[in-house]
């Protein structure tokens, strides 16, 4: 096991970095274009009931597993990175106890979170924006009420996801996360059509697709050389606790913000109609298959990122950093014009109404003006948490979909009514960029600075 594991650290901080980053990002991509799949799955074969009502609920409730999976992506990058950094001290023990205390946390907050949003699941449903006609509160209500079962689940399977990638294993991670998804998306017609059941058969697919998912991921802690998890090692002591929540802060304050913000855009949106509503959801479906490449691209860095800071190779931080860079930009480059002469297409794969294709269409190709350059707003942050800037990191990966887009959606809804809601997301991207491109500066300078014993080390 301890021959295994000096292997690996080994590797990461010697091996030619492109290759090294390459293999991390290829099982990051698939599980990001499979979770992407997933993601759309719900829509999909909801879509299929040519029901702008249904659809719209599936937007209503994403916005919902989005705070819980900020919360599991918390806790899973906050012991993640902390494993990540001993591991490139070598210190083992250490990175197993940050494991436990990861997984038990999870465990321990979903039974509570489960418990709590099933008591309080009307007015949960009005905070969402659920319940902007009787048809949505309804359909929501059915959808939602089997959700909030599957949060233990939940954030035992991203905590695991994280710490298995983020401690190089991403073969593992992938594994584990596959399964889980490929069982929902095979369940999904089968539940949704053929049987009947709507939404609720969308919401019992993600339960056992959850479930499943938990085992094969723990199963993977198994194997050698991957951090295991012990009972007698998870005691969440204050330093580990507050090591999981700092570490984990920007991730989950941007997944956070994010569902705050897509309850208040689902809201306004609610003031032109439903179909509104149901276009927005189309609208970032279509739009995260370009990013969910970019960001399990930018998830192959991270390992090499921490795990070479945590052994002093900054030089290695800074080449790996501009070389992922260099990649995504290219690949934004490429795909963003594909994907604005698609927009209309992939909107039609998601809805029949022609109304909620036209407004998805349009925030699709609106969305398309900056995404050729928002490789290094995703990349920095990911960076900067990597080296233990949890502030700066969180500052950065709030922006794009909260603490600038909120203002702007509200803002520009209100001179520019629902061109302004169309508008409102490259605009905040746009001024997000700049403000990653300022911290990132700094942040370079600061804490990546280049050592004089660095000068004569080998690549």
């Amino acid at each position: 096991m301890a021959d295994k594991r000096e292997e690996r650290i080994i590797k990461f901080t010697t091996a030619p970095l492109f290759p090294l980053v390459v293999k991390m990002a290829i099982p990051s991509m698939i599980g990001m274009l499979v979770a992407t799949v997933y993601n759309m799955t719900d829509t999909f074969f909801v879509g299929k009931l040519n029901s702008e009502t249904l659809t719209a609920s599936v937007g209503v409730v994403f916005a919902f597993t989005s705070v819980i999976q900020a919360i599991g992506f918390w806790f899973g990058y906050g012991s993640g990175n902390y494993i990540s950094r001993v591991l490139g001290k070598k210190n083992y023990d250490e990175a197993e106890r940050m494991a436990s205390v990861g997984a038990i946390i999870a465990v321990a907050v979903g039974a509570i979170l489960a418990a709590v949003c099933f008591i309080c699941l009307n007015p949960l449903i009005g905070v969402l924006g659920g319940d902007t006609s009787p048809e949505l509160l309804n359909a929501t209500e059915q959808y939602l009420r089997i959700t909030v079962i599957t949060i233990p689940f939940m954030l035992f399977s991203n905590v695991i996801y994280n710490q298995l990638r983020l401690a190089g294993a991403g073969k593992s991670s992938m594994i584990g996360l596959l399964v889980g998804m490929m069982v929902n998306m095979v369940l999904d017609p089968l539940f949704i059509l053929k049987m009947n059941m709507g939404v609720k058969g969308a919401a019992y697919a993600s339960l056992l697709g959850q479930v499943v998912g938990c085992i094969i991921l723990f199963s993977e802690t198994f194997k050698p050389g991957n951090v295991r998890l012990y009972i007698q090692k998870s005691k969440p002591t204050f330093f580990y606790t507050k090591e999981i929540l700092t570490g984990g802060a920007p991730n989950f304050c941007r997944q956070g913000i994010t569902s705050i913000s897509s309850a208040l855009l689902n809201n306004l949106a609610g003031m032109y109609g439903v179909h509104v509503i149901a276009a927005v959801t189309v609208a970032q479906r279509v739009v995260y298959i370009a990013y969910a490449l970019v960001i399990g691209f930018g998830q192959g860095f991270q390992p090499v990122c921490a795990i070479n800071y945590g052994a002093g190779r900054k030089d290695r931080v800074r080449k790996a950093f501009k070389m992922t860079w260099l990649t995504i930009t290219i690949f934004l480059l490429v795909a963003t014009p594909v994907l604005m002469l698609n927009a209309g297409a992939l909107s039609r794969a998601f809805s029949w109404q022609p109304e909620v294709v036209g407004i998805a269409t349009r925030m699709v190709k609106a969305q398309c003006i900056v995404l050729p350059l928002m490789g290094y707003y995703i990349l920095s942050g990911m960076m900067l948490q990597n080296i233990g800037r949890f502030g700066a990191a969180t500052s950065v990966t709030v922006a794009e979909n909260g603490t600038v887009f909120i203002p702007v959606m509200l803002i520009s809804t209100h001179i520019w009514g629902m061109e302004g809601l169309i508008y409102s997301k490259p605009i905040s991207s746009g001024i997000s960029l700049m403000y990653s491109i300022l911290i990132g500066t700094y942040a370079w300078k600061k804490y990546l600075k280049e050592n004089d014993d660095e000068i004569h080390k080998s690549v």
